[in-house]
């Protein structure tokens, strides 16, 4: 039994705070920075606008889901840290690096050859595809850039240098405007100015984020340990596998939320996407708690403290709770004021109150889905997230096709709530399985 005292220690949660408010402010800087990017994109052609739009999430699907080289990088590096293995810090970047190099060769080629096919899913004009296909041709080449950046992400959360990541992640961005303003509409480049701006600005950050972890990495002895590095990976590749795995089966269930959405009518998919919308941010917020725990988790994970352990768990769960309940009394209260912010048809807006209850009570179910992923990435159990995820998603399909053709919108939203409470909830069953430390 551990003392009451424990959970009420300032000094855990002024810890936990100060990781995770420059967390919260990266993670919702892109969303935000991405509605400046679409005013500027707004001023080109239509059919070059919807090209960017199609190629941009063809483009966020596929990088989604290597996004494990962050979860996977943070918790290892953390673990690291915990125990001040700094040869072993290197190894884990070394192996890394490599294998996100090995998957951006074999993507790339991938991407270029299958590229038309996807597009022909979207059913937008041939104008359109053909505009998507030439800006997929450019930022496909970011994809190493983007890879790298996700293990350099990883290594200064698992480092606690959570300012740095923030400006990190905020150059890209800025950069990415900039360069959009300055190729796409000064230059009159256009869609090629666009596409070339952000790749620009992924490389740019890459350089940036080497300069950090050269600054931050500790000098050791370099020794030639080829069957250490062979292992390293073998061990790396496994845990990332699980991670994409995880992540493919999460992005699955938006995906087929949306589509299924697209078949109840335009009205109801417009009014589903703007609630998508709030409970993405939701999910940014939130995020920075349990990227908070994941790097406290793993340094005492790799110490073996169960105790402490324990007390960041609870610590971050109920700061997590806390700002659930204040995000679902910010939408109880204010949820018209909201809708007509971000839309102005009468339409979707009787859609949306519609289904308002929804996105009210979304903060208090999805909260220890988000927080069970930052202590179990902190502990790299890795495979227990992959499974939990795994039967969650079964029974999400299950509810959809119960659901669905009876409640039609609304059985559509209980199952995608009941995906993220299942989530959480299964892998709190599991949470003694962090202390098998390996």
């Amino acid at each position: 039994m551990y003392y009451i005292r424990d959970y009420t220690n300032l000094k855990t949660y002024k810890l936990i705070i100060s990781i995770a408010i420059p967390m919260i402010i990266s993670n919702i800087s892109v969303p935000i920075l991405g509605i400046v990017d679409t005013s500027i994109i707004g001023r080109i052609s239509i059919e070059q606008i919807g090209a960017i739009a199609i190629g941009s999430s063809l483009l966020s699907f596929v990088y989604f889901c290597f996004s494990f080289f962050r979860m996977g990088t943070t918790g290892l590096i953390a673990q690291s840290w915990g125990i001040n293995n700094t040869y072993n810090i290197r190894n884990i970047l070394k192996s890394n690096f490599y294998i996100a190099l090995i998957c951006s060769i074999i993507c790339i080629p991938i991407i270029l050859i299958i590229k038309d096919f996807l597009l022909d899913f979207y059913a937008a004009s041939s104008l359109i595809n053909y505009h998507a296909s030439l800006y997929i041709n450019i930022r496909i080449f970011g994809a190493p850039a983007t890879f790298i950046n996700f293990i350099i992400f990883g290594f200064l959360l698992g480092s606690k240098k959570p300012w740095d990541l923030l400006k990190l992640v905020l150059l890209i961005n800025i950069l990415n405007i900039i360069l959009d303003i300055y190729l796409g509409l000064h230059l009159n480049m256009y869609l090629k100015g666009i596409a070339y701006g952000t790749l620009i600005s992924e490389y740019s950050g890459t350089i940036l984020g080497l300069y950090y972890i050269s600054k931050y990495l500790p000098e050791v002895e370099i020794k030639k340990k080829t069957i250490v590095l062979k292992n390293n990976i073998l061990s790396i590749l496994k845990s990332n596998m699980n991670l994409f795995v995880r992540t493919s089966l999460i992005l699955t269930t938006i995906l087929m939320f949306t589509a299924i959405g697209s078949r109840l009518g335009n009205t109801i998919l417009a009014a589903n996407a703007i609630l998508i919308m709030l409970q993405m941010f939701i999910s940014y917020s939130l995020d920075g708690f349990a990227q908070a725990a994941e790097v406290l988790v793993g340094n005492e994970y790799s110490k073996k403290n169960k105790h402490k352990i324990v007390n960041i768990a609870i610590s971050s769960g109920i700061i997590s709770f806390i700002f659930a309940i204040i995000y679902s009394i910010i939408f109880y209260l204010y949820i018209d004021i909201i809708i007509l912010i971000m839309t102005s048809i009468n339409s979707v807006i009787l859609e949306i109150k519609n289904y308002s209850l929804w996105i009210i009570i979304s903060p208090l179910i999805s909260f220890l889905s988000f927080h069970m992923d930052g202590i179990f990435i902190g502990a790299n159990k890795t495979k227990i997230m992959r499974n939990t995820v795994i039967i969650s998603f079964i029974i999400f399909i299950l509810s959809l096709w119960i659901f669905v053709p009876i409640y039609e919108n609304n059985g559509l939203w209980f199952s995608f709530i009941l995906f993220l409470f299942l989530r959480g909830v299964l892998l709190l069953s599991q949470f003694r399985e962090i202390y098998k430390f390996s």
